[in-house]
């Protein structure tokens, strides 16, 4: 008897082990929107234009490169936190550029805080992590305000580190892998004598895609590279499924969900005849929202080339020309409310990392900065989507329009 139910308890448990495994991939809950007051939505429709203008601005700057990614959410979030310890036309440049021109820190700040905290509890298929932290010089002395807001508002850690120790790069790097699942390891290999403080964003996503690709379908196709040359990449396929699509005569746009469809990617890929850069011009955020609210349900046959794309680039020279200066000016930087000390931005990076296949997309970001003391057709037709030349693509929410993710695909 003893031995039936022991025999009996095993099965209980293989049986329950079974179906732990079986429900490892929940099933995607239903889409529910951001709910945004009026001003939380004008902040939102800012915060795109911000994110097409510093998009644009990477793409005229970047000349070494074949691709590039970028996440102006990361990089909002960070400067949002510095702006916090900003004051004058210091502080004033900063929210002009980040589209919060005529909000105040606190209006600034709630909203960011309101929508972090939605975004992450939007698909419970989509892996999203958003994680702040500050780490200050051992002694420096931080206003308590400035540190208290962006703990309470941002949910930064905060720390004092040894910045003489050698092993200081790696403390924070180590938590640059631990906030992007090792997508981005280091940021930092030294830290220069008259560094006081490190802000940073990490930005982490992981979506599964509602229609997954098979990758018995993947084959050797041909990219046609900007530069005219042909390389050979894994070509993922897909037949007759219906995707949001619009075209206009810049580009063919097809929209890709994630699990609930809270979250998809959008590829823009230029019309027949036209290069990339000539239509690059007018990916603006007036023409990205009516391209937006024209994308209905369409079949399509897809191709899409597996990818994966590191990138990183130094962003100040990028928002001096966006009118942001004072902020990188040791002469003209008003960083009165981080502390008493003189300081100016002497460092802003963000390094990202994109991977794209058949399951869906994995997508990482880091924005540091270093403060330094100063001395459509028809439902029925079925249309092609070759994404087999240089491409732009996005990743977004859908109910807000909250830009996660940019890039640009020119050579594979």
């Amino acid at each position: 008897m003893l031995k039936k139910t022991i025999t009996a308890l095993s099965l209980l448990c293989i049986l329950a082990a079974c179906q732990s495994d079986d429900n490892s991939s929940p099933q995607p809950k239903p889409r529910k929107d951001i709910a945004l007051t009026r001003v939380e939505q004008e902040m939102t429709d800012l915060g795109t234009d911000f994110a097409f203008r510093f998009f644009n601005q990477i793409c005229k700057t970047e000349v070494e490169k074949p691709n590039l990614f970028i996440s102006p959410l990361s990089a909002s979030l960070c400067l949002s936190m510095i702006a916090n310890g900003a004051s004058g036309n210091t502080l004033s440049e900063m929210t002009d550029v980040l589209g919060f021109s005529g909000y105040s820190l606190e209006e600034m700040n709630n909203y960011n805080k309101k929508l972090v905290e939605a975004l992450l509890d939007l698909d419970n298929t989509t892996q999203l992590g958003i994680a702040n932290s500050i780490w200050i010089k051992k002694g420096f002395g931080v206003h308590d305000d400035f540190v208290s807001v962006n703990k309470k508002m941002y949910d930064a850690q905060v720390q004092e580190l040894d910045f003489a120790s050698p092993k200081a790069p790696d403390i924070i790097n180590s938590w640059c892998a631990g906030k992007t699942n090792d997508c981005i390891k280091e940021v930092l290999t030294e830290m220069p004598a008259s560094a006081r403080m490190y802000l940073l964003n990490a930005l982490y996503f992981k979506g599964i895609w509602k229609n997954q690709f098979k990758k018995s379908d993947t084959k050797a196709e041909l990219f046609t590279s900007v530069d005219g040359s042909r390389s050979t990449v894994q070509m993922m396929n897909m037949s007759r499924e219906r995707f949001n699509y619009t075209e206009n005569e810049c580009f063919s746009i097809a929209e890709f969900p994630y699990g609930n469809e809270a979250f998809s990617m959008v590829v823009l890929l230029p019309a027949e005849g036209k290069s990339l850069e000539e239509c690059l011009p007018q990916l603006t955020d007036e023409h990205w929202r009516e391209w937006n609210n024209t994308l209905s349900g369409t079949m399509l046959n897809v191709k899409l080339p597996r990818f994966e794309l590191k990138y990183d680039k130094g962003l100040i020279e990028d928002m001096q020309e966006m009118e942001m200066k004072d902020a990188f000016d040791s002469r003209c930087a008003d960083f009165s409310k981080m502390s008493n000390e003189e300081l100016f931005v002497d460092l802003l990076q963000q390094y990202t990392y994109v991977k794209v296949d058949e399951e869906g997309t994995e997508a990482a970001a880091v924005t540091i900065a270093g403060m330094v003391d100063a001395a459509a057709p028809g439902p029925s037709a079925v249309i092609p989507f070759y994404v087999d030349r240089p491409f732009v693509f996005l990743i977004k929410e859908k109910s807000t329009g909250t830009i996660l993710f940019m890039g640009k695909v020119t050579k594979l």
